[in-house]
């Protein structure tokens, strides 16, 4: 590897780990907004826990490490789905393009429905008959590129929107990622930061109130006043991910992960994962995390997680079929429909 991927590789890590440096011992655990940022995306990362940070492939990549874009060959696009806790459902397009030595360029979007919230006040807390739907939506666009025939770097420019009826909120993020293929064979390893950006804050009609100051005449006109709403810091999160080919044969494939994950706003997480491949056709995987900072007497909202996987050869179009279930402590478990296309 020459000076420019060493420079690329450590400017990325020294990066990563001030971030974490600067994270750590801090108790902001619940202090940001946005966390659809941080909602799992695709039914493969999913069931390995995120844990293919070192070895992620193709547009399943803008979410994970956006360096493992560059293995689009041509094109690709996905569409998925995820069932996620309290009535609220994700749903997820991506689309990528190979433009040669300009590098893949890729679009995304992910869209949360909170599904109806009943709205309740202090004189009705049984409901005042008014229903929110809550909309919150990121839009991605991605760019990786190989530098050398063994380093991957990427980059992702989000914008995000939250919408709560006259409420809103909008801001941007920025992901980069790298990934490298060692000189051991098998051994690949990648770096991911997360969700960089400006705090967002939200605005709008919402924040108005309209009342009688306790100074004024009972009979005095309503006067109307803005609260200023705080301000909320995005999920930034580094990430750090090895993968090793244990066994790779025409007919059976075993790869094995492990990442670590640290967050600006909640608690750091160990993971591992494996994924099994017959014939590259037919994959079953699972995935597992331990969370640092938890007590004895708490549980963490997931645990562990599988899934499987079906590529179906169509001549020229590859169609990928995967489905995984994540665990829930507290609520049904989670699944990922997820349908690709490399043609």
């Amino acid at each position: 590897m020459n000076r420019l991927t060493y420079t690329s590789i450590g400017v990325a890590a020294l990066l990563g780990f001030s971030f974490t440096a600067q994270a750590a011992g801090v108790s902001s655990v619940g202090s940001s907004g946005a966390n659809e940022l941080r909602i799992p995306i695709g039914a493969q990362g999913t069931a390995l826990m995120g844990s293919n940070i070192g070895d992620v492939h193709g547009v399943g990549a803008i979410t994970w490490n956006v360096g493992g874009l560059v293995d689009v060959e041509s094109n690709e696009a996905t569409f998925g789905s995820y069932d996620y806790f309290a009535d609220m459902k994700m749903t997820h397009f991506a689309a990528a393009h190979n433009f040669g030595n300009l590098g893949v360029i890729g679009l995304s979007a992910r869209l949360l429905n909170l599904g109806e919230l009943v709205v309740t006040t202090e004189s009705q807390p049984n409901g005042t008959g008014e229903i929110l739907e809550p909309k919150f939506s990121v839009f991605t666009f991605s760019w990786a590129r190989s530098i050398t025939d063994r380093v991957a770097l990427g980059f992702n420019a989000n914008l995000i929107n939250e919408k709560v009826k006259d409420m809103e909120a909008s801001g941007a993020s920025f992901d980069f990622g790298v990934q490298v293929e060692t000189p051991m064979e098998g051994l690949s390893f990648g770096i991911a930061i997360r969700n960089f950006g400006a705090n967002m804050v939200f605005e709008g009609y919402g924040n108005e109130s309209r009342f009688i100051p306790e100074d004024q005449e009972p009979n005095s006109y309503r006067q109307t006043w803005n609260l200023k709403m705080q301000d909320f810091q995005l999920p930034a999160s580094f990430h750090f991910g090895l993968a090793y080919d244990i066994l790779m044969d025409p007919m059976n494939q075993l790869t094995g992960y492990a990442a670590f994950n640290g967050n600006n706003t909640s608690s750091d997480e160990y993971v591992a994962g494996l994924e099994y491949g017959f014939r590259n056709m037919a994959f079953a995987r699972f995935g597992y995390v331990y969370a640092s900072k938890i007590d004895d007497d708490q549980e963490y909202l997931y645990t562990w997680s599988g899934g499987l996987g079906f590529r179906f050869d169509m001549g020229a179009t590859d169609l990928y079929l995967d489905w995984s279930y994540t665990e829930n402590e507290f609520f049904d478990g989670t699944t990922w429909y997820t349908l690709r296309f490399a043609f």
